[in-house]
């Protein structure tokens, strides 16, 4: 039992890794902010197509139709393929971090019952101890 309890604990800590590099990655990359060059401003100069570029009046921007902006209000800027605005992270979820994000909530889930499963080995394991004394 003791070594199996020691494997729990193995995957418990690599798991609590995975959660938080995958968290820690979600945050802080680019989710999918266009680039300054597409800012309004800097496009003065040249040629419009409509059908080519989509323009974003809040955020005073133009991009590129195939793009597929999204104006985040909670962010309050364009987001490529977003997906969704998270409240644990602070930060859209889109094209550049969806994958990061899914193995962040996937390890948390991981997570939560590898600790039910450590839990009921430790009270277990323990009152095996105890009848056998």
């Amino acid at each position: 039992m003791r070594q199996n309890y020691l494997i729990i604990k193995i995957l418990f800590v690599l798991n609590y890794l995975i959660y938080i590099i995958s968290y820690l990655i979600t945050i802080l990359i680019n989710p999918g902010i266009p680039e300054r060059k597409y800012y309004a401003q800097f496009m003065k100069n040249k040629n419009i197509n409509n059908n080519i570029w989509l323009h974003c009046k809040r955020c005073n921007i133009i991009v590129p139709k195939e793009y597929k902006i999204t104006h985040c209000s909670d962010c309050k800027i364009c987001v490529r393929e977003q997906d969704h605005h998270c409240p644990w992270t602070g930060k859209c979820i889109a094209k550049y971090n969806l994958i990061y994000f899914y193995i962040f909530v996937n390890s948390l889930l991981v997570f939560i019952i590898n600790i039910f499963v450590t839990l009921y080995c430790s009270v277990f394991y323990q009152n095996k101890f105890k009848k056998t004394k």
